[in-house]
Formats: C-alpha cells, sequence, structure tokens
C-alpha cells in the first residue's frame, strides 16, 4: 500500500527485491579432472557395457530363492541400522526446513495487564490504583540480501540428499551380506554332506583295519589301528566345526533381520554353488558416477560444501532487518481496541560489521578448504569404485577357471581314493597310502568349495561396485522419497 502511493518508498523496495535476487558464492560444478572411460577393461565384452540380462532394481532376485527374498524383504523393514538411517534422513529433512524458515517473516503477538497502586497524592492514607493493559503484534523479516539464508537451504538440501544415498550404500551393502551369508549357508550344507561322506569313509577304514588286525594279516599292526581311529576322530571334529559354522551363520542372518534367535528359516530352495556365468547388466565406467550410492552420497556432500562457501561469502555484507509493530494500550479492556488508543512502528535496520579481526574472512578460506577436501575425497571415492569394479571382473574369470580345474581335481582324486580303498582291502597297499589318498581327496573338495566361496564374493563385490545392477534413475529404495517428491 505504501509503496503503492510513494514513488520513494516504490524505488526502495524494487531495490531490496533486486538485491534478494542475488546469491554470492560459486556455482557448484562436477570436477573436470574426473574423465572415466566408457569402457571397462575386463568386461566380457570389450569397448561396452554388457547387457547380457535385463537389468532389476532388486538384484538379488535373479537368483530365483524364495528364501532369500523373504529375508531381504524382512530386512527391508525390520534391520534396525536402517531404521536408524531412515531416522537421519528424517534430521535432515527437518533441518532443510529449519534453515528455509529463516527466509520467511517473523510474527508474533503479545498482551500483558498490570495492577498498581501507590500512596494517594491527597490522602495518604489511602491507595491510587491503576490498572495497564497492553496488546500488540509484530512482524520482523530479515531480507536475504545476498543469498545467505538461500545458500543455507541449498546446502541444507544437498546434506539431506547425502544422506539419503546413505540409506541407499548400507541397504544395499545389508542386502549383499544377507547374499553373503545365504550363499555361506549353501556351501556350508555341501561341506556337511561331503564331510559326512568322509566320516562314513573313516569309519569303515576303520572297521577294515581292525578287521585285518583282528584277524592277524600280515602288515596289519596295533598302530594302523590307532592312526585309522585317529583319522576318524579328526573327521568327527571337522563335521562338528562345520555344524557350529552352520549354525553361527544363522544367528548372524537372525541379528541381520532384527529376529530371535534361531527364528532363521533352514528349509529354503536349493541356493546355487555357483553364481550364474553371466554377470550382473554393467553399466559404463562414467555411468557409475550416477548409480553408486556412496559416489552420489559424496558430491551431494560437496555441492552442500560449496554452498557452504556461499553463506561464508555473505556474511561479509551487511544486513538488513524490516520490522513492524501494532498495539493497543489502556487501563480497560472495554474499548481496548478504540483508534484512540492504538499505537506501533515501522522500522529497519541495516547491520554490518567493520572489524571481525579477520574472522569472517578466515571462515571464507575455510569452506573453500573444506570444499577442495571434499572434492579430492570425491575423486577419491571415483577411482576406489572402478578399481573395485575392474577387480571384481577379473576375479570372476580367474575363480570360474579355476573351479573348473578343482572339479576336475576332485573327480581325479575321488577315484584315487576309491582305487586305494579297493587295494587296501585285498592287501596290495599298505594304510598309510589309503589315508594318504584320503586326505588328499578331502583337501581337493574343501579346495573346490572354497573357490566356489570366492565366486560368490566375487560376484557380490561387483554388485556392491556397481551400485546394484539395476538401469539408472531406478536407485531409490522402496518407501523412501526424495525431498522433491514429499514437496
Amino acid at each position: 500500500m505504501v509503496c503503492h502511493h510513494n514513488p520513494g518508498v516504490m524505488k526502495l523496495c524494487g531495490l531490496l527485491l533486486l538485491l534478494s535476487a542475488c546469491q554470492l558464492g560459486p556455482d557448484y560444478q562436477r570436477p573436470a579432472a574426473l574423465g572415466p572411460s566408457q569402457s571397462w577393461h575386463h568386461a566380457a565384452v570389450p569397448g561396452e557395457a554388457t547387457s547380457g540380462q535385463a537389468a532389476l532394481p532388486d538384484w538379488w532376485r535373479h537368483y530365483e530363492d524364495p528364501l532369500l527374498n523373504r529375508w531381504v524383504d524382512r530386512l527391508n523393514t525390520e534391520n534396525l541400522d536402517l531404521k536408524a538411517a531412515m531416522e537421519r534422513i528424517v534430521q535432515t529433512r527437518e533441518q532443510v526446513r529449519i534453515e528455509a524458515g529463516a527466509g520467511w517473516p517473523s510474527v508474533g503477538l503479545s498482551g500483558d495487564g498490570a495492577r498498581s497502586f501507590a500512596p494517594d497524592l491527597i490522602d495518604n492514607s489511602e491507595r491510587a490504583w491503576r490498572s495497564d493493559i497492553s496488546l500488540g503484534a509484530n512482524i520482523s523479516w530479515q531480507v536475504d540480501l545476498f543469498g545467505r539464508i538461500r545458500r543455507a537451504v541449498e546446502a541444507a538440501e544437498y546434506q539431506a540428499l547425502a544422506r539419503e544415498q546413505d540409506y541407499l550404500a548400507l541397504r544395499h551393502m545389508l542386502v549383499a551380506e544377507l547374499v553373503s551369508r545365504r550363499a555361506r549357508l549353501a556351501l556350508l550344507e555341501k561341506e556337511i554332506e561331503i564331510q559326512t561322506g568322509i566320516v562314513a569313509s573313516r569309519e569303515q577304514t576303520l572297521n577294515t583295519v581292525n578287521r585285518r588286525y583282528q584277524l592277524g594279516v600280515r602288515n596289519a599292526s596295533a598302530v594302523d589301528v590307532h592312526s585309522a581311529r585317529e583319522n576318524l576322530s579328526t573327521a568327527q571334529a571337522t563335521l562338528a566345526e562345520l555344524g557350529l559354522a552352520r549354525e553361527e551363520t544363522y544367528l548372524q542372518v537372525d541379528r541381520l533381520l532384527n529376529q530371535a534367535p534361531g527364528a532363521a528359516s533352514q528349509d529354503g530352495t536349493g541356493f546355487p554353488l555357483l553364481p550364474p556365468m553371466s554377470p550382473p547388466v554393467l553399466v559404463s565406467p562414467a555411468q557409475l558416477l550416477d548409480q553408486r550410492p556412496d559416489i552420489r552420497g559424496s558430491e551431494f556432500r560437496l555441492m552442500a560444501a560449496n554452498a557452504g562457501i556461499g553463506v561464508a561469502v555473505a556474511d561479509l555484507f551487511p544486513d538488513l532487518t524490516l520490522s513492524a509493530s501494532r498495539g493497543f494500550t489502556g487501563s480497560e479492556v472495554g474499548g481496548l481496541l478504540g483508534n484512540d488508543r492504538a499505537l506501533g512502528n515501522i522500522a529497519a535496520r541495516i547491520n554490518t560489521r567493520l572489524f571481525e579481526g579477520g574472522r569472517l574472512r578466515a571462515n571464507v578460506r575455510l569452506r573453500e578448504a573444506q570444499a577442495r577436501e571434499l572434492s579430492w575425497q570425491y575423486a577419491d571415492t571415483v577411482v576406489t569404485a572402478i578399481t573395485e569394479v575392474e577387480t571384481a571382473l577379473v576375479q570372476e574369470q580367474f575363480l570360474y577357471t579355476q573351479v573348473d580345474s578343482l572339479r576336475a581335481s576332485v573327480i581325479s582324486a575321488r577315484r584315487a581314493e576309491a582305487l586305494s580303498r579297493e587295494r587296501y582291502q585285498r592287501g596290495i597297499t599298505t594304510l598309510l597310502e589309503l589315508l594318504d589318498t584320503q586326505r588328499r581327496w578331502q583337501n581337493a573338495e574343501r579346495s573346490l568349495l572354497a573357490a566356489q566361496q570366492a565366486s560368490w564374493n566375487a560376484r557380490i563385490n561387483l554388485h556392491l561396485a556397481l551400485g546394484g545392477d539395476w538401469r539408472l534413475g531406478q536407485g531409490y529404495a522402496p518407501g523412501l522419497e526424495s525431498p522433491e517428491t514429499e514437496k
């Protein structure tokens, strides 16, 4: 109203609006020094991303294991670490609202009343009573002349986005751990099955040695009996150790799923001892920057630090605060709101700091150094991610070759053990040779299972390094809304 009728005030209002559009500090640009190549050195198809399978946001469903799917579903809703991470997201979103609130006018109401007395001026023995009642409203607005508030809001928004990426990275890591536990359980079951066979074989060997010793067969001695019994006891101890490892793994699953110890189901469908030959859908190294949650989170923190520079620069310039108040005062409630009892004021205050001992400019340099630090950390995160993908790819290639060789070794070791057993029973060979072939068979079986476990670890590491195998734009977890969506 005042701006409309007063040309001078109109000019002042226009100047304020023009200044309030000013925003200090550097605009963010992704570090130009980062230039990942467009292909993976160890990809199955050199020069391009592998796309043998359709990408799924829920990458673990490629393994078609109902038990694993149930576990992951419970993990997403019940895991305590994920619940805590979600609360951290809520906190940062509320911090955005706190920072944004500084850009709005502050409005308040006040009212007070008092009843006082003093000695009467005519008759000192009497008291003169007085009532004072006041009611008022005030409004105050700090004009964001140089964009300090907007930069603070921008920094808070980027911090909130970084927290969301932290949640996704944590969820991704926990799902990978759960898949690793599932593969470990499948391999333990297979190893227990093999070890049970070894125990049975050694029991049979002990019975054979005992029978030969009781019959007084040549080359059969008490030493052979004790050696066969020692080998059986060792195999039984190994079987008990494997059973313990299986129960401990189930307890680790219970912890991940936030359920009572022993609640993990043990009757799922068979889980593959090796991951499928076709690797996850690979994005190009450049696309990795926008897919891996930890890389995106690191960049959001860098963007927040960049906005923080603008906050520090804006602190070098004056602050303008506009305020107005309107109120009523009187001695009685009746008629208090009458125009004859009204009072008010309009004020503008400019505050600038002339000397702070270099504190403000030091704060600008501090924010700039923090942004540079985060820039180098971001670069390191990118390089580490690319190295992790390449490492997992080369591990997969060599581990599949190793598994093939170990399978042939196991077949040969089994045949050698069977032949040695037959020769011992016919008295052609010694017990020492039989026990030696049994140990080689057992070692070959264990080496094969270890290689299969390593192959699973490499595949899971590849999922972790890629940020899953979903396509770009599908990185958000179910139930996790971005601030833009919520608005």
